[in-house]
């Protein structure tokens, strides 16, 4: 799920409540006042000060000093590629999302693709356009983000671009990674037979979106904005899973070994979106369980404030980044025993490209459509 409003404020509501992170400065220095190629500058002496590993420092040749950057594969090492775009208007809104968030979670969403493919991250591109209310300020909280990813999940940032923008805020990041090739995932392995799997719970962003929304619109109708209290600490687990997720290397760097497990991908647009794209890339169909699937407390309780339907909430809803992934159904118990917060939530059969849920009643029905696509009315 995806936030599809247009808002030009730059100051985020949660900036006046001190119960959550503020990221955002006073100060608004101009990007103009120090030209593109300060900007470049700037952006190159903080990322060239970030701390990296030694094996990743090894790696870079010629960082973002040149036309291009350099770099040397490990030995054996098959490469991977991820590259997404994070549009203001379109995928966030810096009413209620900080620059520092913003910053991490443009890594992460690359970050997360690598994971499910089985790979660990090596080097970033991030090329930024901004239009003339993002401050210099603004953009080094950006990527005190950006870097803040890079360290936690060991990947350098090696090159880029900056542009201005005569319209909203648009982010690109392009990251590496890589694997032994017997160690890749993909999502065209599962067979019928096997276990549908699925990490940690669902929901959750999306509930954190419906919340941050509410609250968004909370502020603007308030009379008084200085003094504008967000409502947001009750549901901050939910919020800081839309605002701030994480990648799941702890479960990939496992799974990966495993030869039993079949297919594998992240959950970006949605768990029924996501499994049909394994269905579709295998030649398979699914049947989900309704009763299997794991949803937070936190999330029946945000859906039933908006009298909605919690369980929509974990099959439509996007953005959660927990991994997807099919077994060998001979291993079920042992994925239980051996790598923690794993859910086995369905089946792949041979009802070709179409996926099922299989109610708590017992019937079965369709799911014909759902989850977040771009161009879609």
């Amino acid at each position: 799920m995806t936030t599809r409003t247009r808002c030009h404020r730059v100051v985020s509501f949660h900036q006046t409540s001190h119960k959550f992170d503020n990221y955002m400065t006073k100060k608004h220095t101009p990007i103009a006042e120090i030209g593109e190629f300060g900007l470049i500058e700037r952006i190159k002496k903080k990322c060239n000060e970030a701390r990296l590993s030694d094996k990743i420092a090894k790696q870079i040749i010629l960082g973002i000093d040149d036309d291009a950057s350099i770099t040397e594969p490990s030995t054996g090492m098959m490469q991977l590629t991820a590259s997404d775009l994070l549009i203001e208007g379109v995928h966030f809104d810096l009413t209620y999302t900080s620059m520092k968030h913003l910053g991490w979670k443009l890594m992460v969403v690359n970050l997360s693709d690598i994971a499910a493919m089985g790979g660990v991250p090596t080097h970033a591109i991030i090329s930024i356009a901004l239009p003339a209310k993002i401050s210099v300020e603004m953009v080094d909280e950006l990527y005190d983000g950006i870097l803040q990813a890079a360290q936690t999940y060991t990947c350098a940032i090696i090159g880029g671009d900056t542009s201005t923008s005569l319209g909203n805020t648009v982010l690109s990041a392009t990251i590496t990674g890589e694997a032994p090739v017997q160690f890749i995932k993909r999502r065209n392995g599962a067979k019928p037979g096997d276990k549908i799997c699925v990490t940690g719970n669902l929901g959750l962003s999306h509930a954190g979106l419906k919340i941050l929304l509410r609250e968004k619109q909370r502020f603007i109708e308030t009379q008084a904005p200085e003094g504008f209290q967000s409502q947001l600490q009750k549901y901050s687990f939910a919020v800081s899973k839309h605002l701030a997720p994480k990648a799941r290397f702890d479960i990939s760097t496992i799974t990966s070994q495993k030869e039993w497990v079949h297919a594998m991908i992240d959950i970006s647009d949605g768990l029924v979106s996501d499994v049909r794209h394994v269905c579709k890339q295998s030649g398979v169909g699914a049947l989900l369980y309704e009763n299997a699937i794991p949803l937070d407390p936190l999330v029946g309780s945000i859906a039933e404030e908006f009298n909605e339907n919690a369980l929509d909430y974990a099959l439509f809803g996007g953005e959660e980044f927990e991994l997807l992934f099919t077994i060998d159904s001979e291993y079920e118990q042992e994925i239980s025993d051996t790598i923690p917060g794993v859910t086995v939530i369905g089946e792949i059969n041979e009802d070709k490209e179409t996926v099922s849920l299989q109610q708590t009643d017992g019937t079965i029905r369709n799911i014909l459509s759902g989850g977040y696509e771009h161009f879609k009315k």
